[in-house]
């Protein structure tokens, strides 16, 4: 009798401990691990090392990526005073001297998730001085609009180190030209506070000076794989970071940890696992854009998109006080799967995010089904206690990409929880007889979304053949796990194999039609997407003059709806083959 999922995923469990982890955070906690530096090395050694001495097979890779490290910025008030301040500049900045005005452009929202609503054609020649924390799709905005340099304010004392290319990864040649042509710099609410003060009474004029070295880099890059019985080709890809800013504890020496053990106890289990395990440390996450994960989703492309059943990102898992699971992500058909696992492992209710872009989601084009990216959260009400604002790791700690990401900013029981909550999704997945995924929850937002666009964009391009063709793919899904359920009860192996590769079917299709805009082998941008990318300008045609412009885009957007009516065929004839109506 085949053995039960339940039994192994208690087995495993049992097994993992925060020991062999938290000797990995101290020993990463004293190395500012930045991609291409001595640090990074010394980090995959230390983990290739581990891997090693458990037995672990993995392979060494050492891509060329293309990276740019910030070197030194600072900002000159040349009018109406005379006086130089400090500052912090983004990866991919543009290197170089400006001197102009300042323009103020107003910011709704609170730390990373601070945004200009509206960014006025005044700023054109100006240096735009906005709230929040740089970004690439604010930074794009700005240059869009005409700005010769850019100033973020930090909402506290501390400058956050980020990145501001819009580009995923290496550019292509047509991407490169999307290469930040302003020096960008952050401030800190002070100095900022100050500028803006300045601003009050006079014009205000400063020079903005940045310098970064940009380049290739060689990097390391660490795959272990631990070969399931039954499907050794069908694998799950568990990832997350190696590089990070300063030394990085919560963001991400903690997510390392979590995949070394993970990888020391899956290993010992090898022989009870269905499919396989694949386990990467990626470089090149900060300074390179996701360069590391996009370099591995291109050179090993058709592998993830024939054998890949889903992807798990682990990024700040087991950071101080992150007692919630506030803001997990995943795609819609692993929702049941991950609150799941977080309300039997974890003892909590879990609320779920469409996957941002970001956080190595590299796989999306490929049509990858995804879960989890951030992990355990800091309650709301600890946030405000302390002063924190929303940052983009470490649990909510402001720490994050900041020197003061150290050893205080995690947590081993916390670590060790949240270990537990990876390895149960992960062996739910491996060992399943079917995968544990819903579609039919993909397919409620895909209706979901329809809608709403439908009703903001009125006359100006009908929607309803779309929606037609979603609500019959959800008849033909409702018909798909019926039979699904009977195969279960059945124990019908053969049969359950073949209703797995309609899933993966579904997930090539489903999951780029929901977070994608261009196509299989490519990546989209760096920045912001809303759901069913190809569709969600349309809200856009009602406040649009009859123009050019106008014209243009209503063409892209029915070029788009054809795209998508065309996949959703796709699934639906997919589905037909199998359930034989």
């Amino acid at each position: 009798m085949p053995e039960s999922i339940w039994d192994l995923e208690k087995e495993i469990l049992s097994e993992i401990s925060h020991e062999v982890p938290w000797k990995l955070v101290e020993e990463f906690s004293r190395l500012e691990r930045v991609s291409g530096t001595e640090d990074e090395r010394k980090a995959a050694d230390y983990i290739r090392k581990e891997l090693e001495r458990f037995g672990v097979p993995y392979q060494y890779f050492e891509p060329l990526l293309y990276l740019s490290w910030p070197i030194k910025a600072e900002i000159k008030v040349e009018f109406p005073e005379s006086r130089e301040i400090s500052c912090r500049l983004p990866a991919f900045s543009a290197s170089g001297s400006v001197t102009g005005e300042l323009f103020y452009v107003k910011s709704e929202g609170y730390g990373i998730e601070a945004s200009p609503t509206i960014i006025p054609e005044e700023v054109r020649g100006k240096i735009a001085i906005t709230e929040g924390l740089s970004s690439p799709t604010v930074a794009l905005r700005f240059e869009r609009a005409g700005t010769i340099g850019q100033i973020y304010v930090n909402p506290g004392e501390r400058i956050h180190e980020s990145t501001v290319m819009p580009v995923w990864g290496t550019p292509t040649p047509e991407d490169a030209k999307l290469k930040p042509k302003n020096p960008v710099v952050d401030v800190n609410r002070a100095t900022g506070e100050y500028l803006l003060k300045l601003m009050e009474d006079s014009k205000v004029v400063v020079t903005l000076r940045t310098e970064l070295k940009e380049g290739w880099f060689k990097c390391p890059l660490i795959v272990a794989e631990i070969r399931g019985k039954d499907e050794p080709e069908k694998f799950v890809l568990l990832h997350g970071h190696l590089d990070s800013w300063y030394y990085g504890v919560g963001d991400n020496a903690t997510g390392d940890a979590a995949l070394l053990e993970i990888a020391r106890v899956f290993h010992k289990f090898r022989d009870r696992l269905k499919r396989s395990l694949r386990i990467a440390w990626w470089p090149g996450h900060s300074t390179g854009r996701y360069a590391g994960s996009t370099w591995y989703a291109d050179h090993f492309a058709l592998d993830l998109l024939e054998n890949c059943i889903a992807h798990s990102n682990c990024d700040s898992p087991g950071c101080k006080w992150d007692y919630n699971f506030d803001e997990v992500m995943w795609t819609p058909e692993a929702e049941d799967l991950c609150k799941g696992v977080i309300r039997e492992v974890a003892g909590k209710e879990a609320k779920g995010l469409r996957p941002e872009r970001a956080g190595d989601y590299s796989f999306n084009n490929l049509g990858i089904t995804g879960f989890y990216m951030l992990s355990s959260n800091i309650p709301e009400e600890i946030r405000r206690e302390k002063g924190f604002y929303p940052v983009g790791g470490c649990g909510g700690n402001v720490a994050w990409h900041t020197p003061e990401d150290t050893l205080e900013v995690a947590d081993p029981e916390i670590l060790e929880r949240d270990i537990k909550v990876y390895a149960a999704t992960i062996v739910r997945v491996l060992n399943s007889m079917i995968y544990p995924f819903n579609f039919l929850r993909t397919v409620d937002e895909l209706i979901r979304w329809t809608e709403k666009y439908s009703q903001e964009v009125g006359e100006e391009l009908d929607l309803s053949q779309v929606l037609e063709e979603l609500h019959l793919l959800r008849r033909d899904m409702e018909t798909f796990y019926r039979m699904c359920k009977e195969i279960e009860e059945r124990r019908d192996f053969e049969k359950a194999k073949k209703v797995n590769e309609v899933m993966l079917g579904l997930s090539r299709i489903l999951v780029p039609l929901y977070l994608c805009e261009r196509g299989t082998f490519e990546q989209d941008l760096a920045i912001g997407r809303p759901p069913i990318p190809l569709i969600a300008d349309c809200v856009l045609l009602p406040r649009m003059e009859r123009s050019d412009e106008y014209m243009f885009l209503k063409t892209k957007l029915i070029r788009g709806r054809n795209k998508v009516i065309s996949s959703i065929r796709r699934a639906r004839n997919l589905l037909r083959r199998i359930i034989g109506s």
